[in-house]
């Protein structure tokens, strides 16, 4: 896991300005860096060393013949098959590190490499010969790779931050797709002038033009035809094979474990891999909202080595400016992320494994039981909908009005309604669905057949992608710590989205086809207990001080008076946050 950065500039590139930029990565890697300079090109690195521990995994790194130059972020969880597919081929390597298995990978087979890897990745390979850059990102977007490009330059970087100095400001449509999902969703970000490099593309660079070309998108038919059983015994399968994969590190490696389904689930697999494994969970002095207990049972059960740390409201002040600071882009969640990520640094982790992605791919959130009854009211008369959304806790089903399959997504996952965005920003509603048009173009679901699966795309293309993988990566490599997702495993996901949905739901048990596949590996208390979001005491720590905040007097008040939940005030305290540090 690193940090990876570059310039491809019409001017020769100043080396000490550039080992200057490279440095503002230093925190995503803290065991080596270097750059690599060739006239108008530079590339730059900052390794966090998870793989190969040696000298020889250095980056840039560069084939024998020094025509091909590669910077990468990530990990690949196949390489080892790869590397033996190559020497079979005839290529030699100099290190046992996944970098040079790319490297060598796009020397064998160009672009279509990135059909073969397997694992969260980001990277920029330099043809010194051919005058171009290729780059991609995997699939799910686990891994960020940010751009500025105009006529002069094309720069990328792990982090918008370094490249905040070519915005010309904060982006208006930014700003309302913020308040409206609670994160910025991909390619636009909250600079103009700076985009995310979408995931699942590939892309050359060459005499100032970008030119992209996706490679690889979910996929949810044909439909697996089997009984129920065998599909429990594939999925026990994959999720072996990914976690198993997921583990691979020659650096230490643990478990985030919350007490819920997922994590408990890769926790006790994990066991039968790994001996001495190591867990970390938050707990809180607020009763309501601690897990312990259910922690406790698959800490007692697999007996493992376990940190808990308290999270008090006197650590929330403490550290809620440098969680501000390290945010990369605006989002209402990843706290819990930067603390556990914190933890794991404390106690000597580089590498820990999370359960995002498994209500993506098990269909565990209540937007894919809410789809159906949105469906349903969608098709009501306009006015009709007008009257059910005048109570302010049911504005959100004017978005019942959106485009498309939106209509089934928004009312429930939307954070504003169009309506109080119009009124917080002071714009014409209908600017505000017009972007929310364009949303759906870029996020358009037509080609799925199911409502379940279209719930799922939207779930892993706009929530799972833009906030939790973006979270996790932020505030995981602010401490650090590079953070690994195995129910995103290629061969996992590729086969989920085949099931039947009926297959995936159960009246008593959330995300049964998981809690099928690990029966015997849980306790009962885990399997039954209802879906429980992690929470943090957020509402009560924000009332107890709330003026050491910037917020609209209007928010405020709501919120004072209740008729504002905690995520939208604080949606409206990160927002002038980034507001006021364009200025």
């Amino acid at each position: 896991m690193c940090g990876i950065i570059g310039e491809f500039s019409n001017k020769s590139i100043e080396e000490s300005q550039f080992r200057k930029m490279t440095s503002l990565l230093s925190h995503r890697g803290i065991d080596d860096s270097g750059v690599y300079i060739d006239g108008q090109v530079a590339l730059g690195h900052t390794r966090l060393s998870i793989i190969d521990l040696s000298r020889d995994a250095h980056q840039p790194m560069s084939d024998r013949d020094g025509r091909y130059t590669i910077v990468y972020n990530g990990e690949i969880y196949n390489y080892q098959e790869l590397r033996r597919e190559l020497l079979s081929r005839g290529c030699l390597f100099e290190s046992l590190s996944d970098t040079e298995v790319i490297l060598n990978g796009f020397i064998e087979y160009g672009e279509r490499v990135v059909d073969r890897l397997d694992g969260m990745f980001s990277f920029v390979i330099y043809d010194r010969v051919e005058g171009e850059l290729f780059m991609a990102r995997d699939r799910d977007g686990i891994k960020p790779l940010y751009y500025y490009l105009d006529g002069d330059r094309f720069t990328f970087s792990s982090e918008i931050k370094v490249l905040e100095k070519y915005s010309s400001g904060i982006s208006m449509d930014a700003e309302i797709l913020f308040l409206l999902l609670g994160y910025v969703p991909e390619p636009i970000t909250i600079y103009k002038d700076i985009a995310m490099f979408p995931a699942g593309e590939y892309a050359y660079y060459k005499n100032g033009k970008l030119k992209r070309e996706k490679y690889n998108r979910y996929n949810y038919e044909p439909k697996i035809i089997k009984p129920y059983g065998e599909i429990v015994d594939d999925v026990t399968d994959l999720l072996h094979k990914s976690i198993k994969s997921h583990l691979i590190s020659d650096a230490p490696i643990g478990i985030f474990l919350s007490g819920g389904l997922d994590s408990s689930a890769i926790t006790s697999i994990a066991s039968r891999y790994q001996k001495e494994l190591k867990t970390i969970s938050l707990v809180f002095d607020e009763t309501s909202l601690n897990e312990e207990y259910y922690q406790d049972l698959i800490v007692d059960r697999y007996r493992t080595e376990h940190t808990k740390y308290m999270v008090t409201k006197d650590r929330f002040f403490d550290n809620v400016d440098r969680f501000i600071s390290h945010m990369d882009q605006p989002t209402i969640d990843g706290l819990n992320t930067f603390f556990v990520s914190g933890v794991a640094n404390e106690i000597g982790l580089k590498s820990v494994l999370s359960g995002v992605g498994g209500d993506e791919i098990f269909y565990g959130y209540k937007s894919f039981r809410d789809a159906r009854k949105l469906n349903f009211l969608s098709g009501l008369p306009y006015p009709m909908i007008k009257i059910l959304q005048k109570p302010y806790k049911y504005r959100r089903l004017e978005l019942l009005r959106a485009e498309g399959d939106l209509s089934c997504y928004l009312p429930t996952r939307s954070l504003f309604a169009p309506t109080d965005i119009a009124d917080i920003l002071h714009i014409d509603i209908s600017y505000i669905y017009r972007l929310i048009s364009n949303l759906w173009e870029e996020y358009n679901s037509s080609h799925i057949t199911l409502l379940d699966d279209k719930i799922s795309f939207f779930e892993m293309n706009l929530y799972m992608k833009n906030q939790l993988l973006r979270d996790a990566d932020i505030f995981g490599m602010a401490n650090s710590i590079e953070i690994r997702v195995p129910f995103l495993d290629r061969d996992l996901v590729d086969y989920l989205q085949r099931v039947e949905p009926n297959h995936k739901y159960d009246k008593m048990t959330n995300k049964i086809l998981l809690a099928d596949a690990t029966r015997s590996l849980l306790p009962r208390e885990i399997i039954d207990r209802p879906k429980a979001g992690f929470v943090l005491p957020f509402e009560k720590w924000l009332r107890s001080d709330i003026d050491r905040f910037d917020m609209g007097q209007g928010v405020r008040d709501d919120f004072l008076h209740g008729r504002l939940s905690w995520s939208r005030a604080w949606a409206d305290i990160v927002l002038k946050k980034f507001e006021m540090g364009s200025r």
